[in-house]
């Protein structure tokens, strides 16, 4: 009960978003805990679900986390980088979980996720070395309203000389104005 109740607090607090009215996020708290003293979890979960939704919707594009790794091989399963020091050649790989973003209509009928993504490599002084718009775009139709979803971003070091970079992103929603940038340093060494 009490993780219920920190979950309540937790949904209650979502005030950030204006659009979001923190009484209806209440209401849904209240209802799911009686349903949880009535024997219904799964019916609890139902409605928690419906005000994550609602939170979801209002909010901004967002990217909750983004960090260099190795490998990503699914949602929460990657294998983080020591460091972000990289010979030519390598490729900077890059693990991504946004959220926030909007729900289409898809070949399955149901929803599609579907994010661009553009990139602007800085020196160390801040100067734009390279830039590419619409890098990639990525469509995942989905049954549900998934929101555990990663995606993994590659930049290939073929050519920069030896410095300090910085990888600059913008995600971008495609069924909405919604956008997230985010920036990932490293360093490109002999």
């Amino acid at each position: 009960m009490r993780g219920l109740r920190a979950i309540l607090i937790l949904m209650t607090t979502a005030a950030f978003c204006g659009a979001v009215a923190a009484g209806s996020i209440a209401e849904k708290g209240a209802e799911a805990e009686n349903q949880v003293a009535a024997g219904d979890p799964a019916a609890a979960i139902e409605t928690l679900d419906a005000a994550i939704a609602e939170i979801w919707d209002a909010m901004p594009l967002t990217v909750r986390k983004a960090v260099p790794v190795d490998s990503a091989t699914g949602y929460g399963v990657y294998a983080e980088r020591e460091n972000t020091v990289y010979k030519t050649g390598e490729k900077v790989l890059v693990y991504v979980e946004p959220i926030g973003f909007t729900y289409g209509r898809g070949p399955l009928g149901d929803r599609l996720i579907s994010l661009g993504v553009d990139l602007a490599i800085l020196d160390a002084d801040g100067d734009k070395v390279f830039g590419k718009e619409d890098l990639m775009r990525l469509e995942l139709p989905v049954r549900y309203r998934n929101r555990e979803f990663f995606l993994t971003l590659n930049i290939n070091l073929e050519t920069p000389p030896p410095g300090k970079y910085t990888g600059r992103f913008l995600l971008k929603d495609t069924h909405s104005d919604k956008t997230a940038e985010f920036e990932i340093p490293f360093e490109v060494a002999d």
